[in-house]
């Protein structure tokens, strides 16, 4: 009796970290997993952050596009030989000589006849609730072909007036009559 006891417990020596082994091979899968699955939900939540951004930035572009062409057309304030007058978009006040929001360029209203036919302005638009305002850079030029006068209109969106935050999106839409 004594000498089968003496054969199983030796028997159990020659196993004897296998249960430790195991448990902490199955922890390091299930490490792997859980790692992978925190990976695909917090890319997926960047992915949809950015539609969202996109959206915000597209929005600040259209605001600029529709804010030249209803001062274009209601009150021909980018003229080509005098000097523009004030506008507002957004409910910002732009002035000349200022500078654009996330720039250091300077606003130009209105042409400076031949020589300077591009008017450029910026505008922030402060959502609400939103706490990240969006902001809009839009040119205005104009200039003749023979003697017809076309204008061409520029408008570039940002989802966030920060020119440091990598994550920055502009949309742009072009306009020309």
């Amino acid at each position: 009796m004594i000498k089968k006891l003496q054969v199983k417990s030796k028997k159990f020596e020659r196993n004897k970290g296998m249960t430790l082994f195991i448990a902490v091979t199955i922890m390091a899968i299930l490490l792997v997993i859980s790692y992978a699955v925190v990976n695909i939900a917090i890319k997926g939540s960047q992915f949809a952050t950015s539609g969202r951004d996109s959206q915000f930035a597209f929005y600040a572009a259209d605001s600029g596009i529709e804010c030249a062409l209803y001062w274009d057309s209601k009150f021909d304030s980018f003229a080509t030989s005098t000097s523009g007058s004030p506008i507002s978009c957004g409910g910002s006040s732009l002035v000349a000589n200022d500078t654009i929001s996330g720039t250091t360029t300077l606003t130009r209203i209105g042409g400076g006849g031949d020589a300077n036919q591009t008017s450029f302005f910026g505008f922030v638009m402060n959502q609400g609730s939103n706490s990240v305002p969006h902001c809009a850079i839009v040119t205005v030029r104009k200039y003749y072909v023979g003697a017809r006068l076309w204008t061409y209109i520029k408008s570039r969106g940002y989802n966030t007036c920060d020119v440091s935050n990598p994550r920055r999106l502009e949309r742009g839409i072009e306009v020309s009559y």
